[in-house]
This record gives structure tokens, C-alpha cells and sequence, in this order.
């Protein structure tokens, strides 16, 4: 089985919860590799890489990845950016990875004997959604959450009410966050139905919260920050950095196409709860 169809297979157990998916099993035909058939496909059923790309095919893929607890996704819409995005002053990446940093250097020299984790920042080409607002949205995981409107004079704040706390600390309604990797939630989690909604539903210290019950604000500092929970169920992410890497540039359209002609025919593709999205 080629590296490609193994990746496939490895993003479909994933995405299906399924724990019954043989990574090692071929995906469509009964060969152990394709690449090795007599009577290959046509390129427009099952595209190869440029025989002139250099890629590694043998060397496992678990633990190849220095682990990490948070993963931080800017939303541009773009699929490529400077080599070092956090060198890129016009961008949302270089205040927050100066935030992170400052931050956890901080949580280490605190006493608090809170361990600090490594933090992942990342660009993607994920579409945010509309708000009115000049800032970015920024996509949190594993806590599953979108924070809208990241501008970045809050970058400070966004680390101390987003990434301090552990994973998964936030509840519904108001959340304040303490600047010590806790935080404070209102005990009164209603919401209104309708995420428009003017009406306030909970408040602690004269903030207040209105939405969905997906929906939260979570104040630190001088900032108040809109969240929502992210519904999709898995997302495949697949490098496009062709800046850093002309390897990922040439065959990030490749994975894509086949990963979104597979998860269509499934009827797994989309942004709604229970869909897979393909970020680049």
C-alpha cells in the first residue's frame, strides 16, 4: 500500500470512530501496492506524486511529531504563507506566538507547579465565519473551541483565557479567567435559543452572556472574548507550506482532492456536527 492511501485510510478511521479500519488493509484493490501494478490507473483515479519529489516512504509516522497538548489554528483562507509565519509582522501568527511564548515562560516562573505544555500555532486556510470586526478567528484544540475577533492587541489576553488554563476547563456562560491557569465560571448557565439574541442570560461582574448554548464569553484582562464550540467532528489537515517546504506545496492539492472526493461520497464532508472538514 502506497504512503498516500495509507494516510487515507489512517484520516477515514479517524473520521468514522472506528477502530475496525485496517491501515495496513489495500483501501480499493487487492494488492499490496499499487504502485507496483502491471496495469496502473489512470492518473485521474488515483494521481501519484511527481516522480521528481523526494519523500520519505519508509519511516513511521507515530512519534515522528515532538507530542504537544494544544493545537492553535488562525483562520486566513489563504493555503500559503511566509516561511516563518511568526516572522511575518502583518500577521496574526507573529503577535500571538510572541504571546505564547511570554506566557508560558511566565506560568514557569510563577511557583505554581502547573505543568506547561508545548503550544502548536499554526496558519490554515479554513474560511472564517462572518462577524463584524477587524481581527482573525482562531480555532482551539483539542478544546474544540472558534474564538471570533482576535485582534493583535489581545493576544496577551487570548493566552491567559484560552491556553494558561488545562484543556477543557471552559463550561458554559461567563468565564474569567484569573491569569494563574484558572478560571472563574457564572453559575448560571441558561441561554437564550437564538445565537442574535440581544437578551442577556448570565453575568458575573457585569459582563453577560447571550447566544446559543454553544456560545460563551470568556473575560481576561481588558478584553472579552466570543467563542463557540466547533461542530465538526474531525478535521483533516494537510500541509500546503510550500514556502517552507515545495514538497508540501505540490502535493497538498493531490491529498485534498482525493481526501474530498472520498469524504463526499461518504457524505462526510462539510462543517456541520457530525462532518469532516480539510484544512490546508
Amino acid at each position: 500500500m502506497n504512503y498516500v492511501q495509507k494516510m487515507f485510510l489512517t484520516a477515514k478511521r479517524v473520521a468514522m470512530g472506528s477502530a475496525d479500519v485496517d491501515v495496513d488493509a489495500p483501501p480499493f484493490v487487492g494488492l499490496s501496492d499499487c504502485s507496483a501494478c502491471p496495469n496502473p490507473c489512470d492518473d485521474d483515479d488515483h494521481p501519484h506524486y511527481p516522480s521528481y519529489l523526494k519523500i520519505n516512504q519508509t519511516m513511521p509516522l507515530l512519534h515522528s511529531v515532538k507530542s504537544y497538548e494544544r493545537h492553535v489554528l488562525i483562520s486566513t483562507g489563504k493555503e500559503d504563507w511566509d516561511s516563518h509565519i511568526d516572522n511575518d509582522k502583518s500577521s496574526l501568527a507573529f503577535y500571538l506566538q510572541n504571546a505564547i511564548d511570554k506566557g508560558q515562560q511566565r506560568l514557569r516562573d510563577s511557583g505554581s507547579g502547573q505543568t506547561v505544555y508545548r503550544i502548536v500555532l499554526t496558519n490554515s486556510s479554513r474560511m472564517a465565519d462572518t462577524w463584524d470586526g477587524p481581527g482573525w478567528q482562531v480555532v482551539v484544540l483539542p478544546d474544540q473551541l472558534v474564538v471570533n475577533n482576535v485582534t493583535p492587541e489581545q493576544c496577551d489576553d487570548f493566552f491567559e483565557a484560552f491556553l494558561a488554563p488545562p484543556v477543557e476547563t471552559f463550561g458554559q456562560g461567563v468565564t474569567e479567567s484569573n491569569g494563574d491557569g484558572t478560571v472563574t465560571q457564572s453559575q448560571d448557565n441558561t441561554a437564550p435559543s437564538q445565537e442574535s439574541s440581544t437578551g442577556p442570560s448570565a453575568s458575573t461582574g457585569g459582563v453577560q452572556s447571550s447566544g446559543s448554548p454553544l456560545t460563551r464569553e470568556v473575560r481576561t484582562g481588558k478584553t472579552t472574548f466570543v467563542a463557540h464550540r466547533w461542530q465538526a467532528k474531525a478535521a483533516v489537515m494537510i500541509c500546503s507550506h510550500k514556502k517552507r517546504d515545495k514538497r508540501c506545496g505540490v502535493t497538498a492539492a493531490i491529498l485534498k482532492k482525493e481526501f474530498t472526493r472520498i469524504l463526499r461520497s461518504k457524505d462526510l464532508l462539510g462543517d456541520a456536527e457530525g462532518d469532516v472538514e480539510i484544512w490546508l
